[in-house]
């Protein structure tokens, strides 16, 4: 009889732990994918922070410039560009907004901007290359920012980097010397994305 108890103990016990050792396990695992999760809703966030530096950066710069164009930019193209930041902000602020990203231009912004408007005043023709080259590095970022992101921001993310490479076409072509293609390429993005 003593036997008898002693297996029916240890038959609970089993029975206990066969049925709750599979939520345990299924409860670490759900840990796992919430640190998972956030880890690469941090990194989807730090991604949009950085993409929001330039996209301030190109909106106070674009909007400086339209009345004074320096070198080879004219005042049509920049109204342009200063219009695609714009719709910038109305596509991207949701998506910011989602994943606590602040969207005040700051000082540190303010003086980027000046340093970057300065040096296309003084130095036009450097300034231009050097833009290029950056928007050049950052279409390949924002690219990584896209694969980055959560579903159900296909829309926003494709505009940002599509937004991006419209950029880096009008100064390859500004930069080449052909006016009329850099300007047409910043028509035909504004066309096809309906920016008023």
């Amino acid at each position: 009889m003593i036997c008898y108890n002693s297996q029916l103990k240890w038959g609970k016990f089993l029975m206990i732990m066969v049925l709750t050792l599979p939520s345990f396990v299924a409860m670490s695992g759900e840990n796992m994918m919430t640190r998972i999760e956030k880890a690469e809703y941090r990194e989807f966030a730090k991604g949009l922070k950085y993409e929001l530096v330039f996209r301030n950066l190109g909106k106070q710069v674009f909007s400086e410039l339209k009345h004074n164009p320096p070198g080879s930019m004219t005042a049509n193209s920049l109204d342009l560009l200063s219009k695609m930041e714009q719709h910038n902000t109305i596509v991207m602020n949701p998506v910011r907004k989602q994943h606590g990203v602040d969207s005040t231009i700051h000082c540190k912004d303010k003086f980027f901007a000046k340093t970057v408007t300065l040096s296309l005043k003084v130095m036009p023709y450097l300034g231009a290359r050097y833009l290029e080259g950056s928007a050049e590095r950052f279409v390949h970022q924002l690219k990584d920012i896209q694969a980055s992101s959560p579903v159900g921001y296909e829309k926003e993310m494709t505009y940002m980097v599509e937004h991006e490479k419209a950029l880096y076409g009008y100064l390859v072509h500004l930069n080449d010397g052909d006016l009329k293609r850099a300007h047409s390429v910043l028509e035909d993005f504004v066309s096809e994305h309906n920016i008023q």
